[in-house]
């Protein structure tokens, strides 16, 4: 039998086949697969009439591997291996990879948004280790470091490049647990002056900085601040003994410490207070299948995101 044999089992049999043997049952195999049970049986059907052989034995409760299906099991695991690693190692070898960097504001890791789309990229995606802010990943894309950056406070609109909002990360309120407010659902910044604000100066993220203040102004009085210290984990030891609040985007509340809570603002206060997120390339980015499948992702999977 030579290699162009129509004899031969098709990709897609020995994939339903290895589906069939790790589920232990066709109907299981369709859901792993989403697929229907009939197609799914026909496909191994013909993968044992090509083969000559019965592959499983089947009964009403489960679903089980003769010897010939334990044998031939094995050698297909390890063909479908070669088979991943082969076309990952071309995609690697043939420069079909993109460089992209994440601003530090977010933690993309905890947001399922971005972490489908790290999924579906990953063979060829290569994310900037670098702990950089949005405004250094923009001289970064200027320097043709990286192809692509996940950035805030997008203001500029640099004419070199282009942009596109992608998502929108809502704030939570970081207050004592020993507050009067930390039982509610959602806290109103109203009830919270009775603490200082830990907050960053103007010129790290002025878009944002605007939109705060924007939401400080309209409360019964003036927030009192206090600038931020070097990193979160002192400031979150300060709020445990009550003696500050926090803003923190959603993504970045992961870290549990007592004497700490988490808590939603209250709708009016929430939709005005959320991070901008864009997507941004340079506009003499060098269109590839790939670039443009990136940029085609994010087009699709944008909604209105309203100001």
């Amino acid at each position: 039998m030579d290699i162009y044999s129509k004899k031969l089992p098709s990709i897609k049999q020995l994939q339903y086949f290895i589906a069939v043997c790790e589920e232990h049952s066709f109907r299981g195999a369709a859901n792993k697969l989403n697929v229907s049970q009939p197609p799914l049986s026909i496909q191994i059907k013909e993968l044992e009439e090509k083969l000559e052989v019965s592959l499983f034995l089947r009964n009403s409760h489960q679903v089980v591997l003769t010897k010939e299906g334990e044998e031939f099991k094995s050698k297909v695991t390890q063909i479908l291996k070669e088979l991943c690693s082969v076309t990952k190692s071309i995609k690697s070898n043939n420069g079909n990879k993109i460089t992209l960097g994440t601003t530090k504001t977010l933690s993309f890791d905890f947001i399922d948004y971005f972490k489908e789309f790290f999924t579906e990229f990953a063979d060829v995606i290569e994310i900037y280790k670098h702990n950089y802010t949005s405004k250094e990943l923009q001289f970064e894309l200027q320097k043709r470091h990286i192809d692509f950056a996940f950035v805030s406070d997008y203001q500029s609109r640099n004419e070199h490049e282009n942009s596109l909002l992608i998502y929108r990360e809502p704030m939570m309120l970081v207050l004592p647990d020993s507050h009067r407010s930390s039982k509610c659902n959602q806290i109103d910044l109203n009830e919270m002056l009775d603490l200082p604000l830990f907050w960053f100066k103007q010129h790290s993220n002025p878009s944002f900085y605007e939109q705060c203040e924007q939401v400080f102004k309209t409360l019964n009085r003036p927030v009192a601040r206090r600038p931020e210290l070097p990193d979160n984990l002192s400031m979150l030891l300060e709020v445990s003994l009550g003696k500050a609040m926090m803003l923190l985007p959603q993504s970045m509340v992961q870290a549990k410490l007592d004497g700490v809570v988490y808590k939603p603002l209250i709708n009016k206060q929430s939709e005005k207070l959320k991070i901008d997120i864009y997507l941004i390339w340079r506009r003499d980015l060098h269109k590839t299948p790939l670039s443009e499948a990136i940029i085609d992702y994010f087009k699709g999977k944008c909604f209105t995101l309203e100001k």
